[in-house]
């Protein structure tokens, strides 16, 4: 049996992992590269409909189709960057507050909009994903 020392030794580990998996999901959306992005998901991820930005209707299953999900949105936001503001970890789960900094394709105007993400993971990969932005996104005067 392990002590409570090594217990809390894995608990930490695993957070580390956690944590730098959220990190280098949201670079890889930052930069665009959906394939690299998707690597993190398990085959069977979930990602709920959430409303308004996905232009999803119901809940996705499935490493490709979330990817295919993510590539139309991507087709008509820009997402230039991501501020990860605080990250809470417990256990198998992670909820992420961030705010998000991107372009509208269409008009070409700024956005900036705060976000709160859920995470489950499972050996390493996010088997659930979901977000959550706020209602009051708004666009941003460009800089010039």
């Amino acid at each position: 049996m392990l002590s409570k020392d090594a217990l809390r030794r894995i608990g930490e580990l695993d957070r580390d992992q956690i944590e730098r998996r959220i990190r280098l999901i949201f670079d890889k959306w930052a930069r665009g590269d959906i394939d690299a992005m998707i690597e993190y998901l398990a085959p069977d991820v979930a990602f709920p409909s959430n409303g308004f930005w996905t232009g999803v209707a119901a809940p996705i299953h499935g490493r490709q189709d979330v990817a295919n999900a993510l590539r139309k949105n991507a087709y008509a936001l820009e997402n230039i960057v991501s501020v990860l503001h605080e990250i809470v970890i417990d256990g198998d789960r992670a909820v992420v507050h961030r705010t998000a900094v991107g372009r509208r394709r269409d008009t070409g105007r700024r956005y900036q909009c705060d976000f709160i993400d859920f995470f489950r993971f499972r050996d390493g990969l996010v088997v659930e994903f979901s977000n959550y932005p706020d209602a009051a996104w708004h666009d941003i005067e460009p800089v010039i």
